[in-house]
């Protein structure tokens, strides 16, 4: 039988379960606390007992897609049966179809939480934190795959993420951070720039999944 601390975390999770999916679906603004208790199958009381504001529960929201995100892709990493190309292919349409199921209000909602506009850095602080392990993974295995230059340091691809991501975390002054529908626009071309680069195209060959088998 389940303790109520289990019970307490279910209810919690389901919650959030049903918050995610009016809010990517509605949107942040339009979606009321009733709606979303409704959704949960509790009462906006109890729904409070465990979010004390519908900010609270979007912010939590944004941490949990932070968390979860990391673990999803990670598991990308860590499956050899693809080659680093198609590593990065599946990251790329990933990346690009979550950001456009998701409404732009509400990926405007995510934007302001990532970048400290909401009260808080919390989000950041957890994106970054889970960065550098994520990365280093990534790039490990583009080493060895032999597609990353070896003239080029983890220090300065590391400066390569950082400079993007600092981007999307700087103030409302860039037109594409300004507007969450202009930037789903070309979320496909700017993740396809981000590792492909201004050469366009990724490498044709599929040396590099042997190249990975043997080391």
């Amino acid at each position: 039988m389940a303790t109520n601390q289990q019970r307490r975390k279910h209810q919690r999770q389901n919650i959030l379960r049903a918050a995610t999916k009016l809010f990517m679906r509605d949107g942040y603004k339009v979606t009321h606390i009733k709606a979303v208790a409704a959704e949960a199958g509790v009462s906006q009381v109890t729904l409070y007992k465990y979010f004390d504001s519908k900010l609270a529960l979007g912010h939590q929201v944004v941490l949990d897609m932070i968390t979860t995100g990391y673990a999803d892709y990670q598991k990308m990493v860590d499956d050899h049966s693809r080659s680093f190309r198609e590593l990065i292919q599946l990251m790329i349409t990933t990346k690009t179809g979550y950001a456009v199921e998701m409404s732009d209000d509400f990926y405007q909602f995510v934007a302001d939480d990532m970048r400290g506009a909401l009260g808080n850095d919390e989000a950041q602080r957890l994106y970054q934190a889970g960065k550098e392990k994520f990365w280093d993974g990534v790039i490990a295995r583009g080493r060895a795959a032999g597609m990353i230059s070896p003239m080029l340091s983890d220090e300065a691809l590391m400066m390569y993420l950082d400079m993007y991501v600092q981007y999307f975390s700087a103030p409302t002054s860039h037109p594409l951070i300004g507007e969450a529908a202009a930037y789903k626009r070309y979320a496909d071309q700017l993740m396809h720039l981000f590792f492909y680069g201004f050469i366009g195209d990724p490498p044709q060959s599929d040396e590099d999944s042997t190249k990975e088998q043997t080391n």
